[in-house]
This record gives structure tokens, C-alpha cells and sequence, in this order.
């Protein structure tokens, strides 16, 4: 039976697996978030929010 990968490529996908994992991405880490190729829709951030009226609840 023979490998697909040698050693080295596995070394390297396994070490950027874990960076990955403990870091996040380069997105995750920018806090944005980057469309899909080709789409054309409104990209709706945290600025976007508006803040909601709050109920007064009981007086406990």
C-alpha cells in the first residue's frame, strides 16, 4: 500500500491544523468577515445593529 503524502506534507498540514486551532484564522483573528467570491448582498456587521427598546420587567 503507498501513501499519498510523504512525511513532511503531513508534518506541515498537522502543524497548521493545530495553528489554526489555537489562533484562529486570519479573518477570525481581524474580526471580519470576508464574503464569498461573487456575492452581491449586504454585509451586516455589529455596527449595523440598532439597539432595541428594553421592557421595565418587575420589581422583584
Amino acid at each position: 500500500m503507498s501513501t499519498i503524502f510523504d512525511r513532511e506534507t503531513t508534518l506541515k498540514a498537522l502543524r497548521d491544523a493545530a495553528r489554526v486551532a489555537k489562533h484562529g484564522t486570519r479573518e477570525e483573528r481581524s474580526g471580519k468577515f470576508l464574503p464569498p467570491p461573487g456575492w452581491k448582498g449586504h454585509l451586516v456587521t455589529g455596527a449595523d445593529a440598532t439597539a432595541s427598546p428594553r421592557k421595565k420587567g418587575k420589581a422583584a
